[in-house]
């Protein structure tokens, strides 16, 4: 995965994308539980949160110090898929009536959920320490 960062850091990574993949995939089936729209809408919004959360791994990824210099050419896809799909949550925004404002806050929230167990795990490592 990565070739400057340690077994800690990788693992870390690989605990949050789990529980985050985990975390949308609960909430989704909820939202389509309780209506269409709030499933369409939780899952518009947590698919471009997860996805942005995957591009900014790849990017930091590829800047680490111990690899060859980053090239634009190699960067500028990954810049402009998430690029593409914040400006695809904007129109969906702005276009569909049916959008649930709670359902697209709860699938920008993934992430945050999935980070957050690990924040306190690091608090008790470090009172144990």
């Amino acid at each position: 995965m990565r070739r400057g960062g340690g077994d800690e850091t990788d693992a870390l990574i690989r605990r949050v994308r789990w529980r985050s993949f985990t975390i949308a995939a609960a909430a989704v089936a909820v939202a389509f539980a309780v209506r269409w729209q709030s499933g369409v809408s939780l899952t518009i919004a947590a698919a471009v949160v997860i996805f942005s959360f995957l591009v900014f791994e790849r990017l930091t990824a590829r800047l680490m110090p111990r690899q060859e210099t980053p090239r634009f050419r190699l960067l500028a896809p990954l810049l402009l898929v998430t690029a593409g799909s914040l400006v695809l949550l904007t129109i969906v925004l702005l276009r569909w009536r049916e959008f649930d404002p709670v359902a697209g806050a709860a699938g920008l929230s993934v992430v945050v959920a999935a980070v957050v167990p690990e924040l306190w795990t690091g608090s008790e490592r470090r009172k144990g320490t």
